[in-house]
């Protein structure tokens, strides 16, 4: 094992100090000058070029321009543009040839925005609008991507010389953990990962450093929060590939990235996506497979379309909300607590559909003949009506439109005994819908809901944008022909 080096120690703590929020303030700002400076550039071009005024003339020329109110627009649009490409979602360890093309394409797209909003004049020749896109283009273009690309130049060099490092755990002891080991700390160019020690899985064949195995699976979560642990690599053998998936529910909360070794089946599959061609093959287990800018826009159209459905069926809400209060005693709303994005418990809101006190203390399932079930419950359950509240979920975050179907933490711990990769849900916002809902409906055991998994774990492994448009599609199929149960 590589000796602690205390220089290095020194500057991994600031590292740590120095969050993520001062790397993504860096980004901002920098795109922000920009876009002021291309502004005037692109002004200057203009009037030499089409409008002939000489250079000693130009700045008294630009005074008479109405110049500063689209400046305060100019920033704040490519702030969104930005924002929506994916670019801000993850700020350390980018890819400069991913950061040169998501900088192309978006350049492209937001200056094409901006010609028609600000620049388009019906005087101009077809000519001078070519000239003036591209201008236009080149100019932003240039100046975002040598800004961005000076910022992440910088923080991979400090991250290639070890100067910046995320702390990080292996789980295990074995051949594997001690190979990635010593992988990781011979490496020329470093990952950006300070191995701070490894975790025993019960494993009496250690070839590690024992003085680095700082304990067991059990205290994990204490070893986490008190050791720093920003990123996870599971390193077990075969024959404990079950622990892969359980180490998932306990790091979820934490918000740590967890990585683990590729089996021969995912490298067959081509599940395996390279982001650097001289590091070693790890995959993520906790990242979200959909682009960063379809992330972002699925999280917009879930928020357009949660206010636009309550406002529409606002009549249809406040008749179904007199209907249940009227047809049986009890509130009119069901709270419940669910299971959400990684791990984190919410409470779901739904038209209530059973009598009071129906359930015990121990959470039982709904079957399609459950006498709980109110007979205009039984009518909401069919047509999916009682799931309606939900928007209000969607808007505050805890659930998408389309995503997987949330449990009770009460059978998510039977479900994993089954199918431990149920952890693999966690990763994305739970939804008012699902592949698994659309393809098997509602699930009244335990075994159901585990076979049912196996639609939302191939919704997870395809997530897109198309993929959600056909669900909700399908959705609305099912409501419109009442086969909700």
């Amino acid at each position: 094992m590589r000796k602690p080096n205390l220089k290095f120690e020194i500057l991994n703590l600031k590292f740590i100090i120095m969050n993520k929020n001062k790397q993504l303030a860096k980004y901002i700002l920098s795109d922000m000058v920009s876009a002021i400076i291309v502004w005037f550039l692109f002004y200057f071009f203009r009037i030499m070029t089409f409008d002939h005024v000489p250079l000693k003339d130009v700045f008294a020329y630009l005074s008479k321009l109405n110049l500063y109110i689209p400046l305060l627009f100019i920033p704040v649009f490519w702030l969104l543009v930005s924002c929506f490409s994916g670019y801000y979602n993850h700020v350390f360890r980018k890819s400069r040839l991913s950061e040169f093309f998501t900088t192309l394409i978006f350049s492209f797209f937001g200056c094409l925005v901006l010609f028609f909003l600000l620049l388009f004049e019906g005087r101009a020749t077809t000519y001078n609008y070519y000239i003036s896109f591209f201008a236009l283009f080149g100019l932003h273009f240039l100046f975002t991507y040598i800004g961005r690309l000076t910022i992440t130049q910088h923080a991979t060099r400090k991250i290639h010389n070890r100067a910046w490092a995320l702390n990080t755990l292996i789980i295990g002891t074995g051949g594997n953990a001690k190979s990635i080991a010593n992988e990781l700390n011979a490496m020329k160019q470093s990952m950006g990962n300070k191995i701070i020690g490894f975790i025993s899985t019960e494993n009496n064949n250690v070839k590690v450093n024992k003085e680095m195995v700082l304990g067991t699976l059990d205290n994990l979560d204490s070893i986490i929060v008190e050791q720093k642990i920003q990123e996870i690599i599971i390193a077990v053998d075969n024959s404990q590939s079950e622990l892969v998936f359980n180490m998932l529910g306990k790091s979820y909360k934490y918000n740590v990235e967890v990585k683990t070794i590729p089996s021969l089946h995912e490298i067959i599959k081509g599940n395996i996506r390279m982001s650097t061609i001289y590091a070693m093959p790890l995959v993520s287990l906790s990242a979200n497979g959909m682009p960063y800018w379809q992330q972002n826009m699925k999280r917009m159209l879930d928020i357009f379309c949660s206010i636009f459905f309550m406002i529409i069926l606002f009549p249809v809400f406040l008749f179904i909300a007199i209907k249940v209060k009227i047809s049986s005693p009890g509130a009119v709303f069901y709270v419940q607590e669910r299971i959400g994005k990684r791990g984190k418990p919410f409470n779901i809101i739904k038209f209530r559909t059973m009598q009071i006190d129906s359930e015990s203390s121990t959470p039982m399932l709904t079957s399609e003949d459950d006498e709980r079930i109110t007979p205009f419950g039984k009518i909401l359950r069919k047509y999916r009506l009682d799931e309606l509240p939900q928007f209000l979920n969607v808007l505050k975050g805890d659930m998408s439109i389309v995503g997987y179907r949330p449990e009770r933490q009460f059978f998510i711990d039977q479900i994993v005994e089954q199918a431990p990769h149920y952890y693999l849900l966690q990763k994305i916002r739970p939804g008012i819908t699902s592949w698994g809902m659309v393809k098997y409906g509602y699930a009244d055991s335990v075994d159901k809901m585990a076979e049912r998994l196996e639609y939302d774990i191939i919704y997870i492994e395809n997530l897109s944008l198309t993929i959600d448009l056909k669900i909700i599609i399908y959705t609305f199929k099912i409501i419109f022909t009442g086969r909700g149960i």
